[in-house]
Parts: C-alpha cells; sequence; structure tokens
C-alpha cells in the first residue's frame, strides 16, 4: 500500500515543496503505523536525491479513505498539526 507525501520547508529563505509516493519496497523498512517514521524516510529518500532542505511540514496521506494528517516541525519533533499548541 504505497503512502504519498507532500513536504514544505525551506532553503536559504526559499520555500521549497516536494510530492513523493513511499512504494511497498521502501515501506518494509519502517513501522507503517509510526508517522514519525514514515516521514523521516520520505526525508532520507529526498536526501538521497539531493534535496538538502530544512523541512517544516509534512502531509501523509495513507489512502484507505482516511484523511490526510498533516505534521508540523515543532521541538525537533514531528508533531500532530492538531497537537502544536498556539500554533500561527
Amino acid at each position: 500500500m504505497p503512502i504519498s507525501y507532500t513536504l514544505r520547508g525551506k532553503r536559504q529563505d526559499q520555500a521549497i515543496e516536494r510530492e513523493g509516493t513511499l512504494t511497498d519496497e521502501q515501506l518494509a523498512e519502517v513501522d507503517i503505523n509510526q508517522d514519525s517514521a514514515l516521514i523521516n524516510l520520505a526525508i532520507r529518500h529526498l536526501h538521497a536525491q539531493g534535496f538538502l532542505v530544512d523541512w517544516e511540514e509534512c502531509t501523509l496521506d495513507k489512502g484507505n479513505d482516511q484523511p490526510a494528517d498533516t505534521y508540523i516541525r515543532h521541538k525537533k519533533r514531528w508533531t500532530h498539526n492538531s497537537k502544536v499548541p498556539n500554533r500561527k
């Protein structure tokens, strides 16, 4: 079951957004129920392609008729958007 992602961040004050899909082969490396592991896998995949960006936000879409989940980099950890206090 492939998982789609959209990562947003900045590189030298320039906004960067990258979309992609984690394949079944890539997903074999991680626990698919741990969203932070999925985000880190997507980041490693993009780093391998040369995208060295300060990622700030990630949206994961697992399909299965579930809404996509958005995560924010908060205090050096990936936190679900709904759990970030006073986000502006």
